[in-house]
């Protein structure tokens, strides 16, 4: 009964070592693996060292356009050495703690198993001071045969221990070269670095030569850009400048015309003003006629009742009357500005005319006896005397 709870912890203690082994088999796998592929990038990184100083000589001596390009690539390889850097410290830091969880596994596992040899050693000594009363001979064997079983394992235990104990001093004796090739890595990045900063230190000389003509070039393109640009708009000011000067003159003459609008307007007033005076003293003049014509019918319907008399007396009164109403009508048509016209053309046919015509025509209205209208010239028989008023009066308006 006392000896199963020993079984199972050594069963535990076997499991453990098991599954340290495997992780100690695992790491020396990957840790191998990381030395191989190390001592390549090694050689690699020697090998690309000594093709950057052949590319570094050639690249001084070519001109700058490939050197630029050239810079270009190295600080592209750069970044990518940096990256890789960057991956080989993380894979560094894991290994790094993957030994020391392994060294604290060691130790734990080193202290259990002093443990239990210390309780098998008191376990023993019980049961051999108690080994002549209590126990029997069958079961002294099995605890015999227990304690050589458990000193095997103790045996390996520590075989491993040590075999444990030579790994995790490869592991370091890995990680200390892996240190030395940072170390080497991070001079030869610096070194690239140096060469880096005196090939741009180079190449902006070169460019600030350079870039000095071409800001030359550009300041005279722009130069003559602008001058150009000047004359267009000088040119455009002068052709401003005369449109102003076209169009001032055209307001000049638009308000000299509009002045002499405005005299006319004033002159067309005025003449409105005397016509339409002339025409309500036209207008008064009319009614004036009108109302003598009306006393001169009366005396037409008083003489027509004495017609039965002598002719002559009849040819005199006519005449008479034509005289009258001529004189008044030629009056008034001189007073009537809209008239004026009409007027002269009468006065141009009356001078154009031969006075032998007047004079016939005069005396055959006389001896006919007829009345003749002051605006038409129309002659009508003394018989007709309401429609020669009529007439007269429609005439006149």
């Amino acid at each position: 009964a006392g000896a199963e709870p020993a079984r199972s912890l050594v069963e535990s203690l076997l499991e453990q070592l098991g599954q340290v082994r495997q992780q100690l088999r695992d790491s020396e796998q990957t840790s191998a693996q990381k030395v191989e592929t190390l001592s390549q990038e090694v050689q690699q990184l020697n090998q690309q060292v000594e093709e950057k100083n052949g590319e570094i000589q050639q690249m001084i001596n070519q001109p700058p356009y490939e050197k630029d390009r050239e810079i270009l690539r190295l600080q592209k390889t750069l970044a990518e050495k940096e990256k890789a850097q960057a991956t080989s410290e993380v894979l560094c830091r894991s290994l790094a703690d993957e030994t020391h969880q392994l060294q604290r596994k060691l130790a734990s596992t080193a202290e259990m198993c002093q443990h239990l040899a210390k309780c098998l050693e008191e376990k023993q000594r019980r049961e051999k001071g108690n080994s002549d009363d209590q126990i029997p001979t069958e079961r002294s064997n099995q605890l015999s045969d227990n304690e050589t079983s458990l000193q095997a394992l103790i045996c390996k235990l520590q075989d491993e221990n040590r075999m444990l104990k030579q790994k995790v001093a490869h592991v370091e004796d890995l990680n200390a070269k892996w240190q030395k090739y940072d170390a080497s890595r991070d001079e030869y990045v610096k070194r690239l670095h140096l060469q880096l900063k005196e090939l741009k230190s180079q190449r902006e000389q070169q460019h600030g030569i350079t870039s000095a003509q071409t800001n030359y070039e550009l300041m005279q393109k722009e130069i003559f850009r602008l001058n150009k640009l000047l004359e267009e708009k000088m040119n455009e000011c002068i052709i401003a400048k005369r449109e102003l000067e076209d169009v001032k003159k055209a307001s000049e003459g638009d308000n000299e015309r509009i002045q002499m609008l405005e005299q006319q307007v004033l002159v067309y007033k005025d003449d409105f003003t005397s016509e339409r005076s002339d025409r309500e003293r036209a207008q008064s003049k009319i009614q004036e006629l009108q109302a003598e014509v009306a006393c001169l019918q009366h005396q037409l319907t008083r003489r027509q009742d004495s017609r039965d008399s002598t002719s002559h007396f009849r040819v005199h009164v006519g005449n008479q009357n034509h005289m009258y109403v001529q004189t008044n009508v030629e009056h008034l048509r001189d007073n009537s500005p809209g008239q004026t016209g009409m007027r002269r053309a009468a006065s141009r046919s009356e001078q154009g005319s031969p006075p032998v015509d007047n004079r016939n025509s005069g005396s055959e209205g006389r001896a006919q006896g007829e009345l003749r209208c002051p605006h038409c010239m129309r002659f009508f028989n003394d018989e007709l005397s309401d429609e020669f008023l009529k007439h007269v009066a429609e005439c006149c308006q």
